[in-house]
């Protein structure tokens, strides 16, 4: 699905899904939206930042809020780091120029697609591990909670995730870069400050302890440490 109140961006994106195999679905406005990713299933989403009715960060918000993960693009004229990492936080799952060459805007959409789908499989073929229990910590992997001192927490998808992904690589180091890599398909030096700004909201959530930093060399879960 594509939104965008501007009638020329819509009919140049939709050309370029269609020619690369995509059935796409266009609507003109937040509203519309909204509605439509709340009833049909899409593989990929992109959503114009200011749009009549409801912004693209309020449609993400929303459909994140009833458990809608679809992959979310957010499209917009602004460069605004800041808003970035705004939407970022709010679940978007990347954040384009509408200048983004159109070929780079299908690349970022496939390699979303695909990520979510190995998401979606391991999440199912992984019945092996269903949790991890530490003294304070337990990470449920079927009903994807996290609780503290048997007190649940409230963790996004992204950040869940993240603690998630920390876990399993716990004897080693992983760098901003790796975890920019893996959750935003970003490698660009400038951007590893949204990998800081939900590793900085997940320490909180979690009282501070277990995510340590590394200084120069990235972040480790560790159990029970403070940093």
């Amino acid at each position: 699905m594509i939104a965008d109140d501007d009638s020329a961006i819509l009919a140049l994106l939709s050309y370029t899904f269609e020619s690369d195999g995509f059935k796409v679905s266009l609507v003109e406005d937040g509203v519309q939206a909204l509605a439509l990713a709340s009833k049909q299933t899409f593989d990929i989403i992109l959503l114009d930042m200011m749009m009549p009715g409801l912004s693209g960060l309020a449609v993400t918000e929303s459909l994140r809020q009833h458990a809608n993960y679809t992959p979310i693009i957010i499209l917009t004229a602004r460069e605004d780091d800041d808003l970035k990492i705004t939407g970022i936080n709010s679940g978007v799952d990347d954040y384009l120029d509408k200048t983004t060459p159109q070929r780079e805007i299908i690349a970022r959409a496939n390699a979303l697609i695909r990520r979510n789908q190995i998401y979606q499989k391991t999440g199912t073929a992984e019945k092996q591990i269903e949790s991890y229990q530490f003294k304070t910590l337990t990470i449920d992997l079927k009903t994807k909670t996290a609780s503290l001192f048997n007190e649940k927490i409230a963790l996004s998808k992204r950040e869940f995730n993240l603690l998630v992904f920390l876990v399993q690589h716990q004897d080693i180091i992983v760098s901003r870069e790796a975890i920019l890599t893996e959750f935003w398909g970003e490698t660009q030096e400038y951007e590893t400050r949204v990998v800081d700004v939900t590793i900085s909201n997940l320490r909180k959530k979690l009282d501070n302890r277990f995510i340590k930093t590394k200084r120069g060399f990235g972040y480790q879960f560790i159990e029970d440490e403070t940093t």
